[in-house]
């Protein structure tokens, strides 16, 4: 461990409110080891980790540098998220040293969830960052059984539940909880990692059609159809919903996409109604011809 005067910091500096994708962290594993070691002469709730930086996989020293820093670094001028002192969740412990207890035995029971909660740190923003970690140290999910199949297959879906919790109006930490809401339903263990891994490219074809849609992740990943199902439904979602827009139609995704494929039907509401109807494209387009609307 090459020993340092100060910390090596990451976030210092001006960042907007909202999301924000962090640049590379380049630090050196010795960088990062010296940079834990200078921190821990500074605050007591860091010597908790020193003695197992030795054992500790690499590759998870930047989240635990990275959350040590944060708890020194306010969020933004007008909401910010403590870590660094007890409250009644923890005890006697701050979030930041209950962090430095669970990170080794998180880094070897659940890599993932270490690999992910770095993943949240470098493309959410500070604000979002900290409300994840003191969430983490709350409640403890990331030690959970059994879930880091679930992590690893999330990685890549990070930042889109981060965009969809920036979605809500700002109010409190709204925001903050549906994300970590959005977390905690990835990790259950009901959910299908294969159908986790679907995610990013549901979303991309979301994110790029102005259709009117209804979709809930949540209960798809639950969902008890083959993700072979879904997938060969998602080679055809894109044109149908482009065709329930063009007749004004609100598509439910999660219906589409654990349908027959072999079923051309598009499953779809009225926007004043709550009524689920199942036509073609076919059907609704020879329907809008005739003026024989659904």
């Amino acid at each position: 461990m090459i020993k340092l005067l100060h910390p090596i910091k990451r976030f210092e500096g001006w960042e907007p409110m909202g999301l924000y994708k962090r640049p590379a962290d380049t630090r050196t594993v010795e960088e990062l080891k010296g940079t834990i070691e200078a921190w821990s002469r500074r605050l007591g709730d860091v010597k908790e980790i020193l003695p197992e930086l030795k054992t500790m996989n690499p590759k998870h020293l930047g989240l635990v540098a990275d959350t040590i820093e944060l708890s020194q670094n306010p969020a933004n001028a007008f909401k910010d998220v403590n870590l660094a002192n007890s409250g009644i969740e923890n005890g006697f412990f701050s979030p930041l040293k209950k962090l430095m207890m669970m990170f080794p035995v998180v880094s070897k029971k659940n890599p993932h969830a270490m690999e992910f909660s770095q993943e949240v740190v470098d493309t959410t923003g500070k604000l979002m960052s900290k409300f994840y970690l003191k969430a983490a140290a709350d409640t403890e999910f990331l030690l959970d059984e059994g879930v880091d199949k679930n992590f690893e297959k999330a990685i890549p879906f990070v930042e889109d539940m981060a965009h969809h919790a920036m979605s809500l109006k700002p109010v409190n930490f709204d925001r903050q909880e549906e994300f970590v809401g959005e977390v905690l339903a990835v990790i259950e263990k009901e959910s299908d990692p294969e159908k986790i891994a679907l995610l990013p490219d549901i979303y991309k074809t979301l994110r790029y059609s102005s259709s009117i849609k209804k979709f809930n992740f949540d209960e798809l990943i639950k969902s008890k159809v083959s993700p072979d199902i879904i997938k060969e439904n998602m080679k055809t979602l894109k044109e149908d919903l482009g065709a329930a827009y063009s007749y004004g139609k609100v598509i439910d995704v999660n219906e589409y996409l654990i349908k027959d494929p072999e079923d051309t039907r598009i499953p779809f509401y009225n926007t004043d109604s709550d009524k689920l109807h199942r036509y073609s494209a076919m059907d609704l387009s020879e329907r809008s011809r005739t003026g024989n609307y659904i």
